[in-house]
């Protein structure tokens, strides 16, 4: 990135000869405009970021200190150089004391301003290095309180805690999850697409509200919003935000959770935006869906039974199995009649158990075409929507899972499991500062924690807490080679809370403390 250059001098040929005899973008810089006057630079300055001021003394009506002071007070991250004709000294060390980055006489040594010029471009970028690095941390601590609140993970000192994430805690608000449909194919091209809706949810955000926006799931980003002053600000924003997502060909679901009043309800709130999505994946023409809108048979608070959801997982595995699971279905569905559930409640079980199934076999399998795949699914939910008794259920769950099996891609398994592995190694990459623990990644992949702690093993040859404590210190050790970044800051930004802990780790793994390390990286 170049260093943007305003020159400022009432002499044309000053400006002239400086553009002329310096090669600035082989120093890292570029001469943006220049002016002939205080008044005329400062109107440029308005509209136009410049990083570096080079600017005359002595000029008419407000001088180059007169200049330096507004610069100093107004634009107190721009650097500047004064150019003094001789017997100006005492103007130069006046400018200095104003916090001028140096100055040179008239005529100018091109040779002693290109030593400087190197001098503050250095400057500038550690500055800016820093600055990223801010940013990134600001940005990790973000995503990782408002993932811990979505999901739950944060009990204690959640106040505390929203407060250091520049996080309101009694505002009215509503969570917006966006699953992403076009980027599902590549992880490269997922992460880019990722950065991209971060953008234009922050864009789209402009005097309507504000938005904090977190990476929240593979194939997700959520906005934690609050508008400015009512609901139609709200629906602005999602046209906004939804029109700026088709002008760059994204295609994307919105669910829209209810209003929520304070940050303690952040998990219901993302439950409700879940929910709301998988209501539109039903309805294929909806890409926005408001959780108020949504069937009554989708808010049935049904939970399957853990041990049923593993058994069911497991032998999904096995292809010769699927009989298996049909039966084992079907039995739940009788014991669930004959103990008097209501008709709408089996319903509720059976499409969680179609959204398990099929989520699980896009995660572990290379389906030959999700879109057919999720086809198959809408249209087997919408059957069961409209069962009214049990035999008509247990048709419907019967149709689903056939349709299912045909769009497996009949590759080995052995090439699925380590597909499912590396996918998984990929996710620990992108969230290491998140909690990862193997429930949250079963959510995520539908894969039982036992299964996959089993599989981890097999395929990596690492226990699956080992490879994450490896990623995190591999990231620990590149950011300690930061001399901006703390020991404390980068704990935290590798997802530990306790700095005694992160050190006792870090030291038990490489011989060193975390300051130590950062020492020695040093040549301190």
């Amino acid at each position: 990135m170049y260093v943007k250059v305003l020159l400022v001098d009432d002499e044309e040929i000053v400006c002239d000869g400086l553009t002329r005899f310096i090669n600035w973008e082989e120093l890292g810089y570029q001469v943006v405009s220049s002016a002939s006057s205080a008044a005329q630079a400062l109107v440029y300055m308005e509209s136009s970021p410049v990083d570096l001021v080079i600017s005359d003394i002595r000029m008419p009506v407000q001088n180059g200190l007169q200049l330096m002071e507004i610069i100093q007070s107004e634009y107190p991250g721009v650097r500047t150089i004064i150019l003094s004709g001789y017997g100006e000294f005492e103007y130069a060390r006046q400018a200095l004391r104003l916090g001028a980055s140096d100055f040179l006489t008239k005529p100018v040594n091109f040779g002693e301003l290109k030593k400087l010029l190197i001098n503050i471009k250095k400057e500038l970028d550690l500055e800016r290095q820093e600055e990223r690095n801010r940013k990134e941390y600001r940005q990790i601590h973000l995503n990782h309180v408002l993932n811990s609140l979505a999901k739950g993970y944060i009990v204690d000192d959640q106040e505390e805690q929203a407060a250091l994430a520049g996080l309101p805690w009694d505002r009215e608000y509503c969570l917006i999850r966006i699953q992403i449909e076009k980027f599902l194919s590549e992880q490269s091209v997922l992460n880019d697409g990722k950065e991209l809706i971060s953008r234009i949810a922050s864009q789209a955000a402009d005097e309507k509200g504000s938005v904090w926006v977190f990476n929240n799931e593979r194939s997700e980003i959520a906005c934690f919003w609050m508008p400015q002053v009512d609901e139609d600000m709200t629906a602005s924003y999602l046209k906004a935000l939804t029109e700026n997502l088709q002008n760059h060909q994204i295609e994307a679901v919105l669910g829209i959770s209810e209003k929520h009043r304070r940050l303690v309800h952040l998990k219901e709130a993302y439950l409700e935006a879940g929910r709301a999505l998988q209501y539109a994946m039903i309805h294929l023409d909806r890409k926005i869906t408001y959780y108020r809108e949504i069937d009554h048979v989708l808010l049935t608070n049904y939970r399957i039974d853990e041990t049923l959801a593993a058994e069911i997982l497991d032998l999904l595995a096995s292809p010769e199995q699927w009989i298996r699971i049909e039966s084992i279905i079907y039995s739940t569905i009788d014991a669930m009649n004959y103990e008097g559930c209501k008709p709408h409640e089996i319903q509720a079980f059976c499409i969680q158990i179609l959204f398990m199934i099929s989520q699980h076999l896009y995660s572990i399998h290379n389906i030959k075409s999700p879109s057919q795949t999720d086809t198959a699914l809408f249209v087997s939910i919408r059957a069961m929507l409209l069962s009214s008794d049990v035999t008509s259920m247990k048709k419907s769950i019967a149709d689903a899972l056939d349709r299912m099996n045909q769009e497996l891609n009949p590759s080995d398994q052995e090439a699925k499991s380590s597909h499912t592995i590396a996918k998984v190694q990929r996710y620990i990459d992108e969230h290491y500062a998140q909690d990862i623990s193997l429930t949250t990644l079963s959510n995520v992949f539908f894969i039982h924690p036992i299964y996959l702690s089993r599989l981890f093993k097999e395929k990596t040859g690492k226990n699956y807490l080992d490879y994450v404590t490896e990623v995190r210190i591999m990231r620990a050790k590149e950011l300690l080679k930061n001399p901006a970044l703390k020991v404390y800051e980068i704990c935290q930004m590798v997802g530990y809370d306790s700095p005694r802990y992160f050190s006792k780790l870090f030291k038990s793994l490489t011989g060193m403390t975390p300051k130590e390390y950062k020492e020695s990286a040093h040549g301190y």
